[in-house]
């Protein structure tokens, strides 16, 4: 027991969110968020304590030499927030001895909580995610880069943040009202070389290295026929030019951005690419998770590239950039822009997901511009938008609305549209429907005629997207009769007309197998 709440004569309960006992838990990382009700003042701390023991399938010989299982107990100490709030994030692959253990297959867990008079005890199974559909790392390093050793410790770091944002999909998932929704890794980050050179690679825009490695990706032999994997990569050699931006005098964002070379934030159909500048501001070990988040180092600009949303710290830096990979690869997995949430402005506040009892951060919206790139790896061709940002003054009607929306889910959610995409998704959904993915074989068509949707697959949601930068402008979650032959759902005359009068939004449709279509008057019947 914690010797602070000596005293206390209260009794407590701990109230823990989404992990329930007998749990089956699919995701490295576990995120766990609860509170001590009623919150007591001598209380500061909680202590948690997880005991993990391997479940490993052994023959009958090599039971009677050896243990059935090994187990392992890990222990945290973390701070309460004001509301008697917590939160804590565990390692359940963690390993004692890497070369010796094998393969995590299943492990069962216990996790103790004890703060005050309080206590909760909750039994759960981690079995890692195994499905067809998966997202590969790739380091993309240029044919005249050489240092093998910092491609190594690279890909290690690639690898811990992902798992971090596999978590926190799940974790923002189970809070719309789906569980076990998360992707899964095909394995470890992989060097990919490349054919450009490192002065090639530096020459092209962000959209022209999007092009270029998606054709790479797409033509090589280890990769490119294999349609159940998109890829997350990074690019090795990003260039900042920061003695300029001193010189200049000149910190915003957008000049930050023109110094930036080999640099992208884009993802859609099989890709999502990023540059490496803002790895300085990214953890490179499970146990330095907590510390970058909550890092206020100032970057010195004339060094470093700040990305943070002009928060100007290291913290921000990591949460808008991760937080970056979390709304690019929400466009590989088919979601569109919304105004709020990861796949708007909302992807900076990565921070407060990990954290409790921060103040209130009121940061520049961010505005949705297009990308004038067309063409996705393993997709059809369609125009992909990017969230590019002004400072902009908000209204003291707005200052109000942040306090409460990160109070009430961190401001770092899926929208209800985003949430059903995902959880319906071949990429995420714990039994997707085995079928070749063949969206342009979908019998799923506009009819002019009667200004419907019609479909032989039942259909789940629809969307109203812009043509310009792919924003949500209206949605309608279906509840399909499987019994149907045909399928049909009629768009009101005020949407109709944006599609097929006017021509500035598209149509876009998901079915109950997880399938996707974008659909325009073009392709109409």
């Amino acid at each position: 027991m914690i010797s602070s709440v000596s005293g206390c004569k209260r009794i407590h309960s701990i109230e823990v969110e989404q992990l329930q006992d007998s749990e089956e838990v699919q995701h490295s990382f576990l995120l766990i968020k609860g509170r001590l009700q009623p919150k007591c003042a001598a209380a500061k701390q909680l202590k948690a304590t997880l005991e993990l023991c391997d479940e490993q399938s052994q023959s009958a010989s090599q039971l009677q030499l050896q243990p059935r299982s090994q187990s392992q107990s890990l222990e945290q100490l973390t701070q309460l927030s004001s509301a008697g709030e917590f939160k804590l994030l565990f390692d359940l692959h963690v390993q004692q001895d890497k070369e010796e253990v094998p393969a995590v297959t299943s492990r069962a867990c216990r996790l103790q909580l004890r703060s005050c008079s309080g206590s909760r005890l909750i039994r759960f199974t981690y079995k890692p995610r195994s499905s067809h559909y998966r997202v590969q790392p790739l380091y993309i390093v240029c044919q005249d880069e050489k240092e093998e050793e910092a491609s190594v410790s690279r890909c290690s770091l690639i690898d811990l943040n992902l798992r971090l944002v596999q978590c926190i999909y799940a974790h923002k998932l189970h809070a719309a009202g789906f569980a076990n929704r998360t992707f899964t890794l095909n394995g470890p980050c992989r060097r990919f070389c490349s054919q450009l050179t490192t002065e090639e690679t530096l020459a092209k825009s962000e959209d022209e290295l999007w092009q270029h490695f998606a054709g790479e990706i797409l033509a090589c032999e280890q990769w490119g026929q294999q349609l159940h994997l998109k890829f997350v990569a990074f690019v090795a050699c990003t260039r900042y030019d920061g003695s300029a931006v001193a010189a200049s005098g000149d910190h915003s964002y957008a000049n930050i951005r023109r110094h930036l070379r080999g640099h992208a934030a884009l993802g859609g159909g099989g890709l999502a690419l990023f540059g490496s500048a803002h790895f300085y501001a990214w953890p490179r070990t499970f146990s330095e998770i907590g510390d970058c988040v909550r890092s206020a180092e100032r970057v010195d600009v004339a060094r470093l590239p700040d990305e943070s949303n002009y928060r100007r710290t290291y913290g921000g830096v990591y949460a808008s950039t991760l937080g970056a990979v979390c709304h690019e690869l929400g466009h590989c997995f088919d979601l569109g822009h919304t105004l709020d949430g990861v796949m708007g402005h909302g992807f900076d506040y990565l921070n407060r997901v990990l954290t409790v009892d921060q103040a209130t951060e009121h940061l520049p919206q961010r505005i949705v511009d297009q990308s004038s790139s067309t063409a996705g790896a393993h997709t059809h061709s369609h125009t992909r938008s990017r969230l590019t940002q002004l400072k902009l003054k908000q209204p003291s009607s707005q200052l109000l609305d942040n306090y409460h929306g990160q109070r009430r889910n961190d401001s770092f959610y899926f929208a209800r549209n985003c949430a059903v995409i995902l959880a319906h998704h071949r990429w995420l959904n714990p039994q997707p429907q085995p079928v070749p993915i063949n969206t342009e074989s979908l019998a799923i068509y506009l009819s002019r005629a009667s200004r419907e949707i019609v479909s032989t697959t039942p259909l789940r949601l629809v969307e109203l997207r812009c043509n310009r930068n792919s924003l949500v402008a209206h949605y309608e979650e279906l509840s399909a009769n499987v019994q149907q032959v045909e399928h049909r759902f009629q768009l009101p005359a005020a949407l109709w007309h944006l599609v097929a009068d006017q021509r500035t939004h598209y149509v876009f449709v998901l079915t109950t197998n997880g399938d996707t279509k974008r659909l325009a008057c073009d392709d109409e019947h």
